[in-house]
């Protein structure tokens, strides 16, 4: 990773802000100072801080209020959210949240600072990190056997995480699809059980991901009833 993109300064009040243009919204961490990470925002703009009080928005000025589901524009914004989880814990907004300009986004700010402040406390110090785990062709597996495969293989894991949810199982082969917010500091006890998961089910092929932003357990997005930040049920392990 080229060291220019992750570094950081802090830049006077609104030095470098431009108020009156739209804002896009990456995600929100917890900072009181307004900082700049490089130019390496969706249409190639500098990203930055919006902060109220001690937590501010990541931004960059948006030349549209909407933006092209591309796989170039999502894989921009995703690698932003990892970069940002490297030093900082993040809440993940939604890919396209854009706000009409700097004000706006500082009063939602305000208004949803109680809530951004129990988020950021429930993910402080986790990444989110995804299992699947797909049955082989022709496995010597019968259907009650079947049945019994998704506990033996979420039970272990859901003792290395915080809280974990599940997807859909949109395959009859699919025996286990699910997200897991662990702790930093047990991302590799976690690995390790994934491995021998791996060693110890050879008719399965176990899908390992992450670490990502923790969309799956709390996100922002811009909805019909406004600015919403929403958590998922999950199941605290």
């Amino acid at each position: 990773m080229d060291e220019s993109e992750t570094q950081t300064s802090v830049i006077g009040k609104g030095e470098g802000i431009m108020e009156d243009v739209g804002k896009y919204l990456y995600g929100i961490i917890p900072c009181g100072d307004e900082r700049r990470f490089g130019w390496m925002g969706i249409d190639d703009e500098e990203v930055y801080t919006i902060p109220f009080r001690d937590v501010a928005a990541i931004v960059s000025d948006a030349s549209s209020l909407e933006y092209d589901l591309s796989e170039q524009n999502v894989r921009r914004h995703e690698d932003i959210l990892r970069k940002l989880m490297e030093t900082h814990t993040v809440i993940p907004a939604e890919f396209g949240a854009v706000f009409y300009n700097w004000q706006v986004l500082r009063n939602t700010l305000e208004k949803a600072y109680g809530a951004v402040r129990e988020c950021l406390r429930l993910l402080e110090g986790t990444v989110e990190l995804g299992v699947k785990a797909l049955l082989k062709k022709d496995a010597p597996v019968d259907s009650e056997r079947i049945q019994s495969l998704h506990d033996e293989f979420v039970e272990p894991l859901k003792r290395k995480a915080v809280q974990s949810v599940s997807g859909e199982l949109f395959s009859e082969r699919l025996l286990l699809n699910e997200s897991f917010l662990v702790k930093k500091s047990a991302v590799d006890d976690f690995s390790a059980e994934v491995n021998r998961l791996t060693e110890n089910y050879p008719f399965v092929k176990f899908l390992y991901s992450g670490p990502w932003a923790p969309h799956n357990f709390v996100h922002i997005r811009i909805g019909k009833r406004g600015v919403e930040i929403r958590r998922k049920e999950a199941e605290t392990t």
